[in-house]
């Protein structure tokens, strides 16, 4: 049983099943793909990379479709349109944990030796169109905020929407102590 058991290792193993020729499998593709080619409404064909056979992947279906560019899974809401301190302080916020705190942190205070303050730095990033040209198109190369020289980079923000940056610019100009005014969503649409 042992000589056996040794034969039966030592026989070469197939390698994969053997392939029937397209010309035997013709009548069974064409019963299992009964619309290959029926008529020119197909509007994607595929050739079966095993048989060569072409079939038609998708007949033409008219279905309405809704269309949303966002992440999977997410509900697009509607852009808000309100320009009160309060509406683009509360929305501001939300882009802010989103978007800008990883670098310039809860606080504001920015991060030492990469992202320069926010807190405090109204006289760097000055009125609400210069603010709005940070956010949307970014910085790279030497600035100095409050005394101290920054080289780092920002990346543009410019996906953001126009009410999006207006109203995280807005937080950051009401927060930490800061009172720079509001950034109105004409005001990101000029510096774009």
């Amino acid at each position: 049983m042992h000589r056996t058991l040794v034969a039966l290792l030592l026989l070469p193993v197939a390698s994969g099943c053997p392939q029937r020729p397209y010309e035997l499998d013709e009548s069974e593709i064409s019963d299992r793909y009964a619309h290959k080619m029926a008529d020119e409404t197909c509007t994607s064909w595929l050739r079966s990379h095993k048989t060569g056979f072409l079939y038609c992947a998708s007949p033409a279906v008219d279905v309405p479709v809704d269309i949303y560019n966002g992440p999977v899974g997410m509900v697009k809401e509607p852009e808000p349109t309100a320009t009160d301190l309060d509406s683009l302080m509360a929305h501001g916020e939300g882009v802010y944990s989103a978007v800008c705190v990883a670098c310039h942190q809860a606080d504001g205070q920015g991060t030492p030796g990469a992202f320069p303050p926010l807190a405090g730095s109204g006289e760097y990033y000055g009125d609400a169109q210069s603010h709005a040209r940070i956010i949307v198109h970014g910085l790279q190369g030497e600035i100095t905020v409050q005394g101290v020289a920054w080289n780092g980079v920002m990346p543009p923000q410019g996906n953001l929407s126009n009410y999006d940056i207006a109203a995280v610019a807005t937080y950051e100009r009401h927060s930490w102590g800061n009172d720079d005014g509001i950034v109105l969503p004409e005001d990101v649409a000029a510096v774009r």
